[in-house]
């Protein structure tokens, strides 16, 4: 008899379909993957990637992404690291530290009445602030410092500390540019010298010019702290009127000798202490009427060390609030990201601190300031420590 042979049928041939060709029905999908089927959807073309999901790649990829972040955080964090502000701090005061030495002429010692130069401000407005924004050839950044500050809440006026020695810009100049949203809001106070302490110069005390705020929030062109933050600092000085309250801590420990002090700045080193005594001026704000008292009471061998070495204007300005208030400053913290992306817009612009000796030089401005304004030995200083806590209200 005739044997019949069956084959099975077969498999319908399909066409190759690239990865990125237009997805296949959503059944098909299904069928074959359930729901380990992922599409990424490439926008704005229609088209979709289909992948198989990887068996736990959800929590996988949540882990990788958070390792990443920490390695991220890490980089930009801790390798500013160095070895000055990495070594023990257990040094002791030493009475053998030897002669001080002094700038000729003597020291002058600090007012003692230099509380009285701070002058009354209850008739001031306390419900709004004005930014001292500080620049200096940095023409880019001021125009975006000035738009952002104008966006702000609870700002009465913007007046920028213009050191160049050639006229400040006109509302007409690059479109109004230099003036932002809100020109009526922006003032250009002019300088006859590029002091980095014009910062703390009173445009005027009374009269049509003054500033008509008990508080100021001094900050650098380079600064765009987020308005929220902003409004979270004013109000932390509201509660802590006759102190210098900013966003970025740091502290003074005696050096290896026991005869001078170190400069500690990194993050790293900031928590292995666990205390801070200084907050940049950079991003702070201060009664108005301190303005004043930097100008009258500090003393003028002071002023001749800082425009020497073009440095440490805001160390004088924290030992002279911490001379007349015996307390420390207050430290509110900035958003994490902003922090992080604070950090990589930093890197190649041009900066007092990007120096080479930057952070040593500041340990020896907080001996020799302490000495000039305090008058105490070179072991002895009026900064005051506390706790690296943020502020919570």
């Amino acid at each position: 008899s005739e044997r019949t042979i069956r084959r099975p049928a077969p498999s319908p041939v399909r066409p190759w379909r690239a990865p990125w060709s237009k997805a296949p029905p959503r059944d098909e999908m299904d069928a074959k993957y359930g729901d380990k089927a992922v599409r990424a959807v490439v926008p704005g073309l229609g088209l979709s990637l289909r992948l198989p999901r990887r068996r736990g790649s959800g929590a996988g990829t949540a882990i990788r992404r958070t390792i990443c972040a920490l390695l991220a955080f890490a980089l930009l964090v801790f390798l500013p690291l160095r070895s000055i502000s990495g070594r023990s701090s257990s040094a002791l005061p030493r009475a053998d530290c030897g002669p001080v030495a002094t700038e000729s002429g003597g020291d002058e010692p600090a007012p003692a009445n230099l509380r009285s130069l701070v002058g009354e401000d209850g008739h001031l407005d306390d419900r709004r602030f004005t930014v001292l924004l500080n620049t200096f050839k940095r023409r880019d950044l001021l125009k975006k410092a000035v738009a952002h500050y104008a966006t702000c809440e609870n700002i009465a006026e913007i007046r920028v500390v213009w050191s160049e020695q050639v006229p400040p810009p006109t509302r007409g100049e690059e479109n109004g540019a230099y003036f932002g949203p809100k020109p009526s809001m922006v003032t250009y106070d002019t300088h006859t010298t590029t002091s980095i302490q014009n910062r703390f110069d009173p445009p005027a005390t009374n009269g049509a010019n003054a500033i008509s705020t008990r508080a100021v929030f001094n900050v650098d062109d380079d600064v765009r702290m987020p308005c929220a933050a902003l409004t979270r600092g004013f109000d932390a000085w509201r509660a802590n009127r006759d102190v210098l309250v900013g966003y970025y801590p740091r502290t003074h420990k005696l050096d290896d000798a026991g005869c001078g002090w170190r400069y500690v700045w990194d993050d790293f080193s900031l928590w292995r202490h666990g205390d801070f005594s200084i907050v940049l001026t950079k991003a702070a704000f201060m009664r108005t009427g301190y303005m004043s008292l930097y100008s009258e009471g500090l003393p003028q061998s002071a002023r001749r060390y800082i425009d020497e070495y073009k440095n440490c204007e805001d160390i004088a300005m924290q030992i002279l609030t911490a001379k007349v208030t015996g307390k420390p400053p207050v430290y509110v913290p900035v958003p994490t990201m902003h922090y992080l992306w604070a950090k990589l817009e930093g890197f190649g612009v041009a900066g007092i601190s990007k120096g080479s000796g930057h952070h040593v030089h500041r340990g020896e401005c907080i001996t020799d300031l302490s000495r000039m304004i305090g008058g105490g030995g070179p072991s002895s200083t009026p900064l005051v420590r506390a706790p690296l806590q943020a502020w919570r209200g």
